[in-house]
């Protein structure tokens, strides 16, 4: 005979089980806002040391594959966003369009305050560059004319996406070698970001993909990130709602935090080799008489 348990008891039982998992969610979400908030502090912490002028962060990518919308990732992590309207600032346009600019666009993006102690606002520049040509047509020159600036670029993130067509994904990753040499000539460090990673079913398929790509640039700093976008199915009487991703703004401060500090390692190696060049042009200048 099956035991004959109390209503009440099943109703305590149920009770018990309902409020250990929303204490188990509370606790998580509460680990996870501190987290954001650590990396958001850190990131103040060292723009404070390269203050008065923001890092420059050139994003630069072939047509489509996420570029500007990085950069509106990027501007909602760092400023603590929640609400349901992604702002854009940078503009975006569908797959297969024609780009919406050809100039650079700087965007400063500001860095919340996790303390909310009213000190000096700090902020990094992401500029959205324009788009590369097709990668099979891609040459050193056009990665030189992308870097040229102005602004100059003090760190470099190429973005690549994991969907679309393999062939055009295969020939992207080898051009990889060729935007690595251009940019470690100039002093620059450079960051890969793959875009679109819901894309790949199994973490065998990332980690191929990523020891490929780290291989052809030659850099370990390569990660995978879903963006914020607008809907594809955009409703007439609201504007497309987006929700808050932990794993997308953990990875976007995490690229954050790596550029600024490749940039300090610029500036320190700029103003190093300036110095080294100021004290040969004074030695081999000769005394006057």
């Amino acid at each position: 005979m099956r035991p004959n348990i109390p209503t009440t008891l099943l109703l305590k039982f149920t009770a018990s089980a309902l409020t250990a998992a929303a204490t188990f969610l509370a606790i998580r979400r509460f680990r996870r806002d501190d987290s954001l908030a650590a990396l958001r502090r850190e990131i103040r912490e060292a723009l404070q040391q390269l203050v008065p002028r923001p890092p420059s962060i050139f994003i630069i990518g072939f047509r489509s594959q996420g570029k500007s919308s990085l950069v509106n990732t990027a501007c909602r992590a760092v400023a603590s966003e929640s609400g349901p309207v992604l702002l854009l600032r940078a503009e975006t346009a569908p797959p297969g369009a024609a780009p919406v600019s050809h100039a650079p666009r700087t965007v400063r993006a500001p860095v919340a305050d996790p303390g909310g102690a009213g000190v000096e606002p700090v902020a990094v520049d992401l500029i959205d560059a324009p788009p590369l040509p097709e990668a099979s047509l891609l040459t050193r020159a056009d990665v030189e004319s992308a870097l040229a600036g102005p602004p100059a670029p003090e760190c470099v993130v190429l973005v690549l996406r994991c969907s679309g067509s393999i062939k055009e994904r295969v020939i992207a990753v080898k051009k990889l070698t060729d935007v690595a040499s251009v940019a470690r000539e100039r002093g620059l460090h450079l960051v890969v970001v793959l875009t679109h990673k819901r894309v790949l079913k199994n973490m065998k398929q990332k980690e191929e993909l990523r020891r490929e790509v780290a291989f052809r640039a030659r850099t370990d700093c390569v990660y995978f990130i879903e963006n914020y976008t607008a809907s594809a199915k955009i409703s007439i009487d609201h504007p497309t709602t987006i929700k808050s991703d932990y794993e997308t703004n953990f990875t976007a401060l995490s690229i954050v935090r790596q550029c600024v500090e490749f940039t300090r390692l610029y500036r320190c190696h700029s103003l190093r080799s300036s110095s080294l060049n100021g004290m040969v042009t004074f030695t081999a200048t000769p005394a006057s008489k």
